[in-house]
This record gives C-alpha cells, sequence and structure tokens, in this order.
C-alpha cells in the first residue's frame, strides 16, 4: 500500500491537489499545455515546436492546422505525465501570439491561407498607402486604437489577403470567411464553431477596436478598409476572464472542459509577472522582446514611439487596465538565425556560451534588424548592420554583440518610457542566461528580476481561466499570495564596458 500510495502520489505532479487548470499557451516558436494545480503551481507539461515559413523575403507564414494538431498532442503528452484526468481539469485558459492573422471558412473550418504572422511585413506598400492617404501621419488613428499604422498589426494583414487572395475575397463576399487572431481561432476549433468570439487584450492589436469602449470601432474599420456587414469580425469582444464566453470544448482529449480565460500571451506575462500595481514593468524574452508597462486605469497615448494596450480586465464588472508596449521584433528569433543560418551553434545555450567567452566585442555593434526596426524608432526599411567589424573579430564577438544588442533594445524601450523603474521582471527563453541578464542589468542600470518558473506567460492565462471559472474570486487576492517565487535578482554592476553603456545601438 505505501508504494502504491507513493507511485500515485508523485505521479501526480508532488502532491499538488485539484481542482487543475489547463493553460493553452500557442507562441511562435512552439505550442505548450501546461497544468496547474489549486494553487496555480505547475505540476506537468508538454512542448511542441512548430514551423514557421518565409517563402518571400519579409513573408513569415505558419500553418494553422499545424497548430492544432499541437495543441492536442501538447494536452495529451501533459495529461499522461501527469496522471491526472481531462475530467479533473475545472478550466482551460489560452494565451497567444498576438496580431498573427488567420482567415477560415465558417463551414469547414479550414483555413483559406496560411496564417500571416505578427512580424511578416508584406503589407508595408499599403500601410503607406493608407498613412499618405489619412495625411501622412502614421500615429492619425493613435487616439483611438492605441497603435500606428505598420504591418505589425493584424488590420492591415486582413486587408491583404482580402485584396489578394481571390478565394479569401470571394468567401468574405459570400460571408462564408472568419477573421482572428490565434486565440480566436484556436477556441473557435475547441468549441466546434460555436464560439467565434475574441478577448479584449488580443482585439486592441487589431488596430480595429476603440481602447475606451472594447468594442469595434466603424470609424476604424471603414478607415481601414475592413468590412462590418459580412460576418467576418468575431461576433463579441470579451474580458479575459469568463465563465460562459468562450464555450466548452467540444473535441480531443479535452472534450467536456471549458474554456475561461483568453489572453494575448505578453499581456499574460504581466500577469503572470503579478504585475499588478501602476508602474511595474516587465520584459519578455521571446521570438521578440515585449516591454509592458502598467499604466492602471490610465489610458496614456505616447508619443514617443511607444504603444497604447489593454493589459488586462479580468471580468465584466471590473474596468480594464491599461499598459504602454514597447515591442522589439529581434530576441529568440535572432540567436536561433545564428544557428541556423550562421551555424554558430546547436543551442542557445552555445551562442550563451560563445558570448559569455569574451570581455567585450572589442568596438563590434549588431543591428540585427531583419524585417525593420519597431519600437521606439519604427522604420519598417531598415535592415540588419554590424559596425566596426574587422578581421580580429570571430565568432564570440558577433555573438555578444547579439546579446548586447537584446539588452540595449530593451534600454532603448524604456528611455522612450521616460521613466526609470525601480526592477525589470523578465521571463522568457533568454532570460534563463545569468550571463545576458546580468549584462541587462549592466546597461540598463536596474536591477533585473528572474521568477524562478520562467514560463509566466502560461500562467497568466491560468489565472484568467481560475478568475473566469470562480476559483479566484479577483485579481487582487493574488496580490496576497506568494505563487510567483523572486527567483533571482541581478543587481548593475560597475565593472562596465564604457563603449557599450554609451552607445545608442539603432540611432
Amino acid at each position: 500500500l505505501p508504494l502504491i500510495f507513493f507511485f500515485f502520489f508523485f505521479s501526480r505532479g508532488g502532491g499538488g491537489g485539484g481542482p487543475y487548470f489547463g493553460s493553452i499557451d500557442q507562441g511562435t516558436s512552439s505550442t505548450r499545455f501546461i497544468i496547474f494545480d489549486a494553487k496555480l503551481t505547475p505540476v506537468a507539461s508538454h512542448q511542441l515546436n512548430v514551423k514557421q515559413h518565409y517563402p518571400h523575403p519579409g513573408w513569415a507564414d505558419m500553418d494553422a492546422n499545424e497548430i492544432m494538431e499541437s495543441i492536442n498532442i501538447c494536452a495529451t503528452e501533459a495529461l499522461q505525465k501527469s496522471g491526472i484526468l481531462a475530467s479533473e481539469i475545472k478550466a482551460v485558459g489560452v494565451t497567444n501570439q498576438r496580431e498573427t492573422t488567420v482567415i477560415w471558412d465558417k463551414n469547414s473550418g479550414d483555413p483559406l491561407a496560411p496564417a500571416m504572422l505578427w512580424f511578416d511585413d508584406r503589407t508595408k506598400s499599403l500601410c503607406h498607402r493608407i498613412t499618405n492617404e489619412l495625411g501622412g501621419d502614421p500615429q492619425v488613428l493613435q487616439q483611438k486604437s492605441g497603435l500606428r499604422i505598420n504591418p505589425y498589426f493584424s488590420a492591415f494583414k486582413l486587408r491583404w489577403l482580402i485584396e489578394n487572395n481571390e478565394n479569401i475575397k470571394k468567401a468574405v463576399d459570400a460571408k462564408a470567411a472568419a477573421f482572428g487572431t490565434v486565440e480566436s481561432y484556436v477556441i473557435w476549433k475547441l468549441t466546434g464553431g460555436h464560439h467565434h468570439v475574441t478577448d479584449c487584450t488580443n482585439a486592441s492589436r487589431t488596430m480595429l477596436m476603440d481602447l475606451n469602449s472594447l468594442e469595434w470601432c466603424e470609424e476604424l474599420c471603414n478607415t481601414l478598409g475592413i468590412p462590418m456587414d459580412k460576418g467576418l469580425l468575431p461576433e463579441k469582444i470579451v474580458s479575459n476572464a469568463e465563465p460562459e464566453a468562450f464555450g466548452t470544448i467540444q473535441t480531443g482529449v479535452l472534450k467536456g472542459v471549458k474554456i475561461c480565460g483568453a489572453i494575448g500571451d505578453q499581456q499574460s506575462a504581466l500577469v503572470g509577472q503579478h504585475c499588478f500595481e501602476k508602474g511595474q514593468l516587465k520584459n519578455t524574452f521571446g521570438t521578440g522582446q515585449f516591454l509592458l508597462l502598467n499604466t492602471g486605469d490610465d489610458l496614456v497615448i505616447s508619443d514617443k514611439g511607444l504603444l497604447s494596450t489593454v493589459a488586462y480586465r479580468m471580468g465584466t464588472e471590473v474596468a480594464p487596465t491599461y499598459a504602454v508596449e514597447g515591442s522589439v521584433a529581434i530576441s529568440g528569433v535572432g540567436i536561433k538565425w545564428m544557428i541556423e543560418q550562421m551555424g554558430f551553434g546547436e543551442s542557445p545555450t552555445d551562442i550563451i556560451d560563445l558570448a559569455s567567452s569574451v570581455e567585450s566585442t572589442k568596438g563590434l555593434y549588431f543591428v540585427p534588424a531583419f524585417n525593420g526596426l519597431m519600437a521606439p524608432h519604427w522604420t519598417e526599411s531598415a535592415r540588419g548592420i554590424m559596425i566596426g567589424w574587422t578581421h580580429y573579430h570571430g565568432r564570440s564577438h558577433l555573438s555578444r554583440a547579439l546579446v548586447e544588442a537584446l539588452c540595449f533594445q530593451c534600454r532603448d524601450v524604456i528611455e522612450a518610457m521616460g521613466l526609470k523603474p525601480e526592477l525589470i521582471k523578465v521571463d522568457g527563453g533568454v532570460c534563463q542566461s545569468d550571463f545576458a541578464m546580468q549584462l541587462l542589468a549592466n546597461l540598463t542600470e536596474i536591477p533585473v528580476e528572474r521568477p524562478a518558473n520562467v514560463e509566466t506567460t502560461a500562467l497568466g492565462a491560468a489565472i484568467a481561466a481560475a478568475i473566469g471559472c470562480g476559483h479566484v474570486a479577483r485579481i487582487e487576492e493574488l496580490e496576497k499570495k506568494e505563487s510567483v517565487d523572486e527567483g533571482t535578482r541581478f543587481q548593475p554592476s560597475a565593472s562596465i564596458d564604457a563603449a557599450g553603456k554609451n552607445s545608442k545601438r539603432g540611432e
């Protein structure tokens, strides 16, 4: 009997008790399914890489069918690892790569084109045309949308697909096409087509939602050429935590489980980091790099190249919390480029090891503008450059120059925010490197804190689901809990390369 008890206890995540919560974390590079216990501690997970396709320079696609397949596999494997039954999962939360655009057939559920990824820039000429038509200022719609005219946002991807794909155009005209960002498509598929909805954080990244009303904005849709009378847009924009609005899963291993939360990945990381107070800042090092600053109930419109967005709204009875955001296109994807295109190693650890093997870049600077520069510069035509390259420099110097570039990008955004936060909370793949995080603290001269569990994006979705199903009454309760371990703190060091400290990468 003791042996049976021992096996049962540890096969269920080391003794964490139910009810359990599932988190679907669908990102640009991978899909995860993580199971959390009643205390919102992770007990089991499974991760699967997903492929990106680059059919032309500047284009970036993904197979939406592969997204769904990866979710089903990850959920199945995580449940098997944990020994937990799907019936013990009280609710599921969904978090996702934002802005990525999917259009599918309402009848079959099949995608009508590959998903257009958030960093795809094929819409540059369309954006320039719209900007010129509106008087030449790319920020002309920022007061309503919080965003600037740029290929980054979903509205331009959607319009490009309608204008350039004849099958999509016919389906839209016939009211047979549905549009959504990734969470909307995933929820539609999981619920058997019964729920075509989106949440306010993802909707705030389309450039079609009014940031004040949190509703689709007729003026924005008309200005950007997106039809509102074709049944194309999600039927509702809902909060991030809802008991019924997202529906119940109809197929697969999670059949019968309710979806009670949905939130864009960067906002989810903000929640997972417990940045609930005005002035708190987090930086996620994922495929790109994303800094969000909680501005409370103040909707701040930046004139320094930053975006305004919904941070979270945990229920219909509470007001939204807002944030300003600095979005940078290159982080982990830059390291991936060094591995796959330059052949500098076989894993991210190899690149970090190369970077840390030299004390400085010896005057070498790298601007990894593979698809233009995003915040705070917003220069779509920019392309990557290296400055100071000599016969002396080798792979180690270039690797360090890339890691330094990631830190300089973070510093650029913080300077644009016009304040010096007390702390930078970090998460994502790159932050697992002590070397990179110490360099970040040095170059920004701000302490950096990495939690013990860096998968805070998945945690944010689990929190939304827990609130949505009533397990947690309101987000303020979480402030009193210690579910986010302080982890490791990196203090700025006096020993910093002077050239690195004074350089202005990207200018």
